[in-house]
């Protein structure tokens, strides 16, 4: 029993200290483990948000393109619907409904040849539009994060 009292008496405590030191390491990597997480999470959030833009821009652009292909092969001249001449007028969300996709006629802002003008409007084969669609992630109602602007041309 002599020994056990005196082995005790040299006993410095140490495994107290490691014990300590390595409960302090562990909990240091889990909160940098939080952390890393919170902003994969927040990225991927972001990522989201611009991808749901991107499309929601995209619909938008591809449903005026069909409009625009429906009408010229139905015959219709959509040049009668869209401001052919303003070559000036590009797609600007602040004094345009962000709601309805901007349309403007390009051929028309070219100098043709004398032999590339047809007499009649309704025979040419070569309208070129701009379409340009604006959308958010969310309605707006909902605080939208992201934004996007697709530009396209278009030959029906």
């Amino acid at each position: 029993m002599a020994k056990t009292m005196n082995s005790r008496k040299n006993q410095s405590g140490a495994a107290l200290y490691v014990s300590l030191i390595m409960l302090i390491l562990m909990t240091l990597i889990g909160v940098v483990a939080m952390q890393v997480a919170g902003l994969q999470e927040r990225m991927s959030a972001n990522y989201q948000a611009s991808n749901m833009a991107f499309q929601n821009a995209e619909a938008d652009a591809r449903a005026q393109e069909n409009d625009l292909a429906e009408a010229v092969s139905d015959g219709l001249n959509p040049a009668t619907d869209i401001p052919p001449m303003n070559c000036e007028a590009a797609f600007d969300p602040e004094t345009h409904d962000v709601d309805d996709p901007h349309v403007r006629r390009l051929d028309m802002c070219f100098a043709w040849g004398p032999l590339d003008v047809p007499s009649d409007e309704a025979e040419r084969t070569d309208q070129i539009y701009q379409v340009t669609a604006y959308s958010q992630d969310r309605d707006a109602a909902l605080f939208p994060s992201s934004e996007a602007v697709i530009d396209t041309v278009f030959i029906p």
